[in-house]
């Protein structure tokens, strides 16, 4: 690591910011197919951030082809340039990929939106439609409309009133809230959410139990569909390595 000068990283997305030097200096060649990376705690202090972040923007360039962990090993350069990227294996968040997650929250929501439908009170769908209405607010920033859309979709788990099933929500809610911060800025993601949401909660409201389950898998899958168009746009010849599903935050 003597030749190519490591700056130290004080952008919120440090892993990101960290994985976009890596590949910029084994693109110019200050690290070369077949060179061993140093050991990731000397890197972590190197780059000035903690060895969780290391750790995950060594994940990302090897997502990308360019490095290859061998454990017990070390962590070693492998191709100068960027793979295609394989979009069912792309990582979305930490070692999760876009797949995995969604595959997920099909599970869960699906049902949560049915028992829902099965045990909602009048009351239930006042708080469920105050969200709604508070959504629909053209004045309400992004972070506010992400902050209300997961309090939407915990809402819809409480009703169900199984406390397990509102653990398992709280479990990847995080990672909800995370991507959701970063694809809200798509063209039209807030409009074609809003359209998903009214639907299960209609559908919860109504009591219509088959209804809701069906409109929260196409929601679910409208947002994927996003994810998914973004990460192939963003991974297109005409976009520099560092434009990926990482670098849309809002």
């Amino acid at each position: 690591m003597s030749h190519g000068k490591i700056e130290p990283v004080r952008r919120l997305k440090v892993a990101d910011s960290v994985a976009e030097q890596l590949e910029s200096m084994i693109g110019r060649g200050d690290l070369a197919p077949g060179d061993k990376l140093p050991p990731e705690r000397v890197l972590a202090e190197q780059f000035g951030i903690g060895r969780s972040s290391m750790r995950e923007a060594i994940r990302i360039v090897e997502a990308n082809g360019m490095l290859r962990t061998d454990h017990g090993i070390g962590v070693f350069v492998v191709s100068k340039t960027r793979r295609t990227p394989d979009l069912s294996q792309l990582l979305i968040l930490g070692e999760y990929t876009v797949p995995e997650l969604f595959e997920a929250r099909i599970t869960l929501e699906r049902d949560a939106a049915g028992f829902a439908a099965q045990r909602a009170t009048p009351d239930d769908a006042t708080v469920l439609h105050d969200i709604i209405t508070a959504m629909a607010d053209p004045d309400l920033s992004d972070d506010g409309f992400v902050a209300l859309d997961a309090d939407l979709h915990r809402t819809i788990t409480k009703i169900t009133r199984n406390p397990i099933l509102l653990t398992l929500h709280s479990s990847i809610e995080p990672l909800f809230v995370d991507y959701s911060r970063q694809v809200i800025g798509l063209p039209g993601r807030r409009e074609t959410a809003d359209i998903g949401h009214r639907a299960i909660v209609d559908a919860v409201v109504g009591k219509r139990v088959r209804e809701a389950r069906t409109a929260a898998v196409k929601h679910i899958r409208d947002v994927e569909r996003d994810i998914i168009a973004n990460l192939t746009d963003a991974h297109s010849p005409r976009h520099s390595p560092a434009s990926n599903l990482r670098s849309t935050a809002t």
